[in-house]
């Protein structure tokens, strides 16, 4: 337990605080998180580096999440730290892969939750057509005057990677998500398919979602 907690938001925190043994150990998990997903491009010890460096100058958060007395607090707190710290790690990653690989970082495509239900329809009715009607002219790349690096804008593309995306799933996943998304099914009516609680259906319709989201890339980290 963080002790002081009450200290001035505005005094620096010392050096000697015990605090930045536990900010060590956040940042090494989320060093670990980031550095899975980009193996090969970024030392794990830099990104341990470049999270306790982004700590020790957002000492704001440092408080924010970790100086809280109530232990159930505390650790919705730690895991809120390790997230801040996580999406910092990441967009220095992005950017060491982008530099390696030869493109702008800017040219990244990310694939949002409402764009992904809609690929989902898409992809298996097999009628591109249909993009217009169900997707954002936008997230099409709509706003954009040329083709990005990553294809973002190409709806060709886009099926191509959700095609992936859901063949990696288990047959019970995809075939909750498609009667979701693709067949417009509620999630009382899926869970009386399923003889489950409607409860349960929407758990499984957010892992897999979050499941397509991770195949895909991941949020945006920006």
């Amino acid at each position: 337990m963080v002790e002081n907690a009450t200290r001035e938001t505005h005094e620096e925190i010392s050096m000697d605080d015990p605090i930045w043994e536990e900010v060590m150990r956040l940042a090494a998990i989320a060093s670990r998180v980031v550095h899975r997903r980009f193996y090969g491009y970024v030392d794990r010890e830099d990104l341990q580096s470049i999270a306790v460096e982004y700590a020790l100058r957002r000492q704001d958060k440092v408080r924010e999440y970790l100086f809280r007395e109530d232990k159930a607090e505390r650790k919705s707190g730690e895991y809120a730290f390790v997230t801040f710290l996580s999406r910092h790690a990441e967009r220095r990653a992005r950017a060491e892969k982008a530099r390696k690989l030869g493109y702008n970082p800017q040219d990244e495509f990310f694939y949002r939750s409402t764009l992904i239900e809609s690929l989902i329809k898409v992809w298996d009715s097999g009628d591109y057509d249909l993009a217009g009607q169900v997707m954002d002219p936008a997230e099409m790349g709509g706003k954009r005057r040329t083709k990005l690096i990553s294809e973002g804008n190409d709806i060709f593309a886009m099926v191509a990677d959700m095609d992936s995306a859901m063949r990696s799933l288990d047959e019970r996943t995809r075939s909750i998500l498609l009667r979701r998304f693709s067949d417009s099914a509620t999630l009382h009516v899926i869970a009386d398919e399923l003889e489950i609680s409607h409860q349960r259906v929407d758990q499984l319709v957010t892992s897999g979602l979050r499941k397509l989201n991770d195949f895909l890339g991941g949020r945006s980290p920006y």
